[in-house]
């Protein structure tokens, strides 16, 4: 027997989180299914010195504070302790070690498969987050068993990479924070592609983020500039050459071959290395919903989160609506305005006149 509530959110991170937030706010019925055993997992899976280049006050969910310094840049535990408390606070439903496997239409909603059972709902809010799956280029395969291979998703400390020369593939913020910390322990050559636009992590004692809420360029709709802006990428913090200087790491070309035990550049360089640490990203993954609503890249159709599959509806994918839609601060922006479509469509369904506010 499958088992019923009005509505689900899958996927307990900080979208999932603030969905629950005003899902209760509201008086919905409604329940958070993560396949995390613990809330704030996600985060704490990261390597173990990453830190936020966003400000204690722009890393707080609506209705808690952000601990400590507002002015200062939070690392990933402090990260996952706050949602483990955000969700503890607000008494917010989640089940967790749940993951959904398949979601499909059903009895006017909608029915989930996942490895605790099935599930139905009339309304689902999809909040698995826009970073899901490693990327890994193809010419990975190309390397020998000799040379260790990992991916930022599952790199943790310097201690675990072997030998004396590593190559970081990707020069944006992950790859930035992670070759700093492997030059004091090896060489390490960070292979950078196209230059990345550039901004200090304060300008005048202030964040960047502080900047970009103050002058409403995070919340501003993309509207015709989405496509562009989905795929830009901002460096923040010291340029590649200050770390550089400053740390000891190699700067080196777009990566353009890898055979055997040898990484080759776009600026004609080669180096045997013992490992590589990829540093080029996630994908989202939306391939276990069999709903209308996935275009040929298998990314959903929406408006703002809203599908055309009614009462189905996406958070936080990266730019969705704004540039700040996966960003942690921002996220409550497109949260309200989907529980409020929830509320609406529960309301005509259920013949009550819809209120405004």
């Amino acid at each position: 027997m499958a088992e019923r509530v009005e509505v689900i959110v899958i996927g307990g991170g900080q979208s999932g989180l603030v969905a629950g937030y005003y899902l209760k706010r509201a008086g919905i019925p409604f329940l958070i299914l993560d396949e995390e055993d613990r809330v704030g997992q996600a985060w704490r899976k990261r390597w173990n010195s990453l830190e936020l280049f966003t400000i204690a006050e722009y890393c707080a969910l609506p209705g808690l504070r952000f601990p400590g310094s507002k002015n200062r840049f939070p690392g990933k535990d402090e990260m996952a302790d706050y949602v483990e408390t955000y969700a503890r606070e607000f008494d917010l439903p989640i089940r967790l070690g749940t993951k959904v496997t398949s979601l499909e239409p059903a009895h006017g909603g909608y029915r989930l498969e996942t490895t605790a059972g099935t599930f139905e709902a009339e309304q689902v809010i999809v909040a698995t987050g826009a970073y899901r799956l490693p990327k890994v280029p193809p010419i990975a395969a190309g390397l020998s068993d000799e040379v260790y291979q990992t991916h930022t998703g599952t790199y943790r400390e310097p201690s675990q990479i072997p030998g004396r020369t590593v190559v970081v593939v990707g020069a944006a913020n992950s790859g930035a924070q992670i070759a700093p910390e492997l030059a004091a322990t090896h060489r390490v050559l960070l292979s950078q592609g196209s230059p990345l636009p550039h901004f200090g992590r304060r300008f005048l004692g202030k964040g960047l983020h502080w900047w970009g809420d103050k002058f409403g360029l995070i919340a501003k709709p993309l509207q015709g500039e989405r496509d562009r802006l989905h795929k830009k990428t901002i460096l923040v913090g010291p340029s590649l050459k200050k770390l550089s200087k400053r740390h000891g790491f190699e700067l080196v070309g777009r990566t353009i071959g890898a055979e055997g035990r040898t990484m080759r550049f776009e600026d004609g360089r080669e180096v045997e290395t013992d490992a590589v640490v990829w540093a080029t990203g996630f994908r989202y993954d939306y391939s276990w919903m069999h709903a209308p609503v996935l275009d040929q890249g298998g990314a959903p159709i929406q408006e703002r989160g809203v599908t055309d599959a009614p009462g189905l509806y996406i958070l936080g994918m990266q730019c969705q609506y704004s540039y700040g839609s996966a960003l942690i601060w921002w996220v409550k922006d497109d949260a309200a305005y989907l529980v409020e479509r929830i509320r609406e469509r529960r309301h005509r369904t259920a013949g009550v006149p819809s209120r405004k506010g």
